[in-house]
């Protein structure tokens, strides 16, 4: 017979850099505070949700930028540690104990950094509402913040979101957009993805980077970055911290500890050139 062990779930997908490298945080809290958990994940590190509440174990830590884990453990009444993006304002964060990656810093970082070399014209390339992506809202909210505050012109776009069937026309409009930029204009990209994109456009349209203009993503994704000919800057999250903590305050939960609600806002790790 097994002695009795926490089970606790890990509802991530853990192919992506963003949330493996969290769930590397949570392994990293169970290896220096030798806690005995028994930890359920898919055996393709995939979040399959169909029957999941069926089996939570007596924890959750889970990817709460989804809206439909958000939706599914709604009511559950194991201890639940949510993780995703932080939120300008406080109604819209989930009603769970919540460790967040602070979207704010992430475009602050970037803005900086762009400023420090020399950078006084921005534009901030996103997502489009329709992606879904409230991290993504989030980021483009912060950008129009920090351009306000400094007293500089932001410029916006969105683009489009891309798949085979469109990927040459969001090019081409990326490219129209691009091209109305002034000279030493400094992008901030909502993610390393769509830095890449970027990066692409301007090599087709014979656009030097960094000289003619600057280009920093976001997530450190290290994948995105071996694509892109052009050495890439980016914004690392603190994604293995934010796992760390998520399992800490999970413990404590475990522990019977009586917390009010938590709300953990996690800076950004650095900015990698």
């Amino acid at each position: 017979m097994f002695e009795k062990r926490h089970r606790i779930t890990l509802l991530f997908n853990a192919n992506k850099a963003y949330d493996r490298q969290v769930v590397e945080g949570v392994g990293e809290y169970l290896q220096a505070s030798q806690s005995e958990w028994d930890i359920f994940m898919e055996e393709d590190f995939r979040t399959r949700i169909e029957n999941i509440r069926e089996w939570l174990g007596d924890g959750v830590i889970a990817d709460f930028d989804d809206p439909e884990i958000e939706q599914l453990l709604k009511d559950v009444q194991v201890p639940i540690v949510g993780v995703g993006g932080s939120y300008h304002r406080p109604e819209h964060y989930p009603p769970v104990h919540y460790i967040a990656t602070d979207n704010y810093a992430l475009v602050e970082s970037a803005f900086l950094h762009l400023k420090e070399k020399g950078v006084h014209r921005f534009a901030f390339y996103g997502l489009p509402s329709s992606s879904g992506k409230r991290w993504a809202a989030e980021r483009e909210h912060a950008f129009r913040e920090l351009v306000a505050r400094e007293k500089y012109r932001g410029v916006i776009y969105q683009g489009l979101e891309t798949a085979p069937e469109n990927w040459q026309h969001a090019q081409n409009r990326l490219s129209d957009w691009l091209q109305t930029l002034p000279p030493q204009t400094g992008i901030i990209a909502v993610t390393d993805a769509r830095a890449r994109h970027l990066l692409q456009v301007c090599e087709h349209l014979h656009i030097p980077v960094p000289e003619k203009l600057c280009v920093i993503g976001i997530d450190n994704e290290e994948l995105t970055r071996y694509l892109s000919r052009v050495a890439l800057s980016s914004v690392a999250q603190g994604t293995r911290q934010m796992g760390y903590q998520a399992a800490k305050l999970l413990h404590r939960l475990l522990d019977n500890e009586n917390l009010p609600l938590q709300r953990v806002l996690v800076p950004p790790a650095r900015v990698v050139e």
